[in-house]
Order: structure tokens, then sequence, then C-alpha cells
């Protein structure tokens, strides 16, 4: 079933299985898997292959706080619910971290691609068999696959409003966009979805998954008539897909001014804003701009090129300023990649606790950045 978030975007996963040519745009995730050893084995971890033992099967919402902590990785909530299946702070730190004796860990990469020979679409990694390690670190310890493990990617990415990323899978999976938890699909279950839009400079989040906080809102009837005035604004495909009563969170996204998107052919930019235009510069590759004003309320869109005296310049980026200031000075400025937002941080990590399906499949729209930061650790002694 398609979900609310990814109707706006079938189309183009749609169009691109219907081609599927030889060739596909792709990009590689650089990543960290850990094995650690079962824990209904002497010496075990006590988070792995323990659940069955306490009854605690199922997604569980809550086991790790919204916030990572100072070394970029999950904190375990202390306020924990009532079917937890982490024992301790301790023993989730041994999850995602180097700690001698308790776990190993090697690189892994996996890679994303969109069933296209050109960009864009929707980028997918599947698996419904996901043992990266079986034979590897510490074995598959008298079974018939390596069951016990996590696996860790820290990553960037250009926001641009519109953008979702899914997780379909299990066991445990958090995602955090700039540090903040957006993905919350912990627990030891079968495959369960997960999927955040990004639009407007927020994160919106599903609803049965995030209780209201000070970081968590909900979304009220006028704001979802505010937002589908600047989904249409931008020119983005189909209808906004937010609901009254749906819950974001707001991280400013878009450096707080509104979202826009410029798109550009050689000496000319199409450029969408979610408000009224106020100016446009045209910056050329020569070095000289020129600034077009004068626009009429209610325009949020349009195709710029030079003047005749700048006629045939290649253009190198624009200043997109709305009637709203928040951007101050010039405006915000996009290059000829298409975005102008400084890069957002993703964080996700995932966990493989017990001998079940290892199911394994993310689709996003985003175009994502490895970010190495890990020193592989030695092996298990």
């Amino acid at each position: 079933m398609t979900s609310k978030w990814t109707k706006a975007t079938a189309v183009c996963g749609l169009l691109a299985a219907m081609v599927s040519p030889a060739m596909a745009d792709s990009f590689e995730l650089s990543g960290i898997v850990r094995d650690l050893k079962r824990g209904d084995l002497p010496d075990g971890h006590p988070d792995f292959q323990t659940a069955g033992s306490m009854g605690r099967f199922g997604h569980v919402k809550g086991l790790v706080s919204m916030e990572l902590g100072e070394d970029g990785k999950p904190v375990y909530n202390s306020d924990r619910p009532s079917k937890d299946t982490i024992q301790s702070a301790e023993s989730l730190a041994a999850w995602y971290n180097d700690v001698p004796n308790v776990n190993a860990s090697q690189g892994l990469e996996i890679t994303l691609d969109n069933g296209q020979s050109t960009e864009g679409g929707v980028y997918t990694y599947s698996s419904n068999s996901f043992f990266p390690i079986n034979g590897q670190i510490l074995g598959n310890q008298g079974l018939p696959y390596n069951f016990h493990f996590t696996f860790e990617l820290h990553t960037t990415f250009t926001y641009t409003p519109g953008q979702t990323f899914k997780f379909t899978g299990d066991d445990d999976v958090w995602v955090y966009v700039n540090g903040i938890k957006v993905i919350d699909l912990g627990g030891v279950h079968s495959a369960v979805n997960g999927e955040v839009l990004l639009f407007d400079g927020k994160v919106f989040v599903e609803k049965d998954d995030f209780p209201l906080s000070s970081l968590v809102q909900q979304v009220s009837s006028s704001m979802r008539s505010q937002l589908q005035d600047k989904w249409e604004n931008l020119g983005l495909p189909g209808n906004c897909p937010v609901d009254s009563g749906d819950r974001y969170v707001d991280l400013n996204l878009n450096d707080g001014g509104p979202d826009a998107r410029v798109d550009f052919n050689g000496d000319s930019v199409t450029v969408h804003s979610a408000q009224d235009l106020s100016n446009i510069t045209l910056v050329f590759a020569d070095g000289t701009n020129q600034t077009i004003t004068g626009f009429n309320n209610g325009v949020t869109s349009g195709t710029f090129e030079g003047t005749q005296y700048n006629g045939g310049k290649s253009v190198k980026g624009v200043y997109v300023k709305s009637t709203d200031n928040a951007t101050g000075g010039n405006g915000k400025y996009f290059d000829v990649g298409g975005s102008g937002y400084d890069d957002k941080t993703l964080d996700f990590f995932f966990a493989e606790r017990h001998t079940t399906q290892s199911n394994f499949r993310i689709d996003t729209n985003m175009k994502l950045h490895p970010v190495v930061t890990h020193t592989i650790s030695p092996l298990y002694d």
C-alpha cells in the first residue's frame, strides 16, 4: 500500500520501473556493521536473542530519546516503555560503539539506485534477506545466518521541499534528521514501515509513533490550508499529503525562510517560491548579474532569463527573495545544483536481534552523501 507521504513521488517510481533501462543512477552509502554474541549463550549480549524469553515481541516506541547524544549515537530512554527490550544504557552503548570483547565491527557499503539512467526519482535499496556478515566476524553462532548485528549510517543531504525517506524492515530502526528522531521502529518485530516527508522546513512524522511534546507539534486546520497553498506554489506533484492532526518537527530545514525550488536551463532559470516573489537576481557565469523586480501580488513562480543585453549568458546561480524577509539581504542563493540550503544530516541506526527474517528496504528521493567517521575495531578476542 502506498503511504500518504509517497503519493506525491509514486509516479516517478512507477515510471522508473516501467522503463527499466540497463543502467541506473546510483549512490553508495558507507556504514559500519557490528557483530554481537547472542544473549542466550554464556557471556552473550543481553539484548540479542532474549526477547522471546521475556515475551516482548512487537513494535515498541520510545526506547531511545528524541535527540542524539553528544557522541552522535542514540540515547537510552530512562522512562522506558513497559515492553522494553533493552536492558540498560550500558547495553545499548554496545550496539553502536566498539566495546572490546563485547562486539567487533567492519565497514559495509550499500548502493541505492533509481532504476533509470538519469538523476531523480526514487532511489532504493532492498533485501528480503539482509544478512551482510554471514560467516564473518563472530560467525553464525550455530545458526544458518548471522542474525545478531547492528548497522549505522551517517549521511548528509541538501534539503529540497517534498523529499521523502521511507524504511521497511525489522528489527529496530531509528532515523534522525539534524540530530532529532523522525522514524521510530524500536523493538523486536516483523517488518514495519516508517516514513517522513520534508516540506516547509519541517519533518512530518508518523502520528502513531510520536506523542505531542515540546518538539513534536500538530498540524491545525489553518496550517493545513497554508501548506496546501505552499505545495501548489512550489509546483510539487499531486496534492499536499499533509492533513489536519498530522504531526511534525520544525527543524528550519529551509534556513528560516520560505521553501523555494530553482531549475536551471542554460541561460534561464525557473523559480518556484512558497510565498510571493519580491525580486530575483540572476548571476551569470562571467560574474555579472541582473536583478528583476516589480512582481505583482500572487506571483510565486516564473522562468527568467537575461535581457537582450545579457542574452545567451549562462546562468550559474540565482538569488530568490520572497515577500517574507526572513531570508534577509538579497534573498536565498541557489546554485546550478538546484538548491541553496546548507547540508543537513541524516543518521540511520538498525539492529537485527532475533532469529527471524531480516527485511531491509530504503526508498528515498533524497540524494544522500556518505560520511565516513569510523575506525574499524579489531576482531573479537
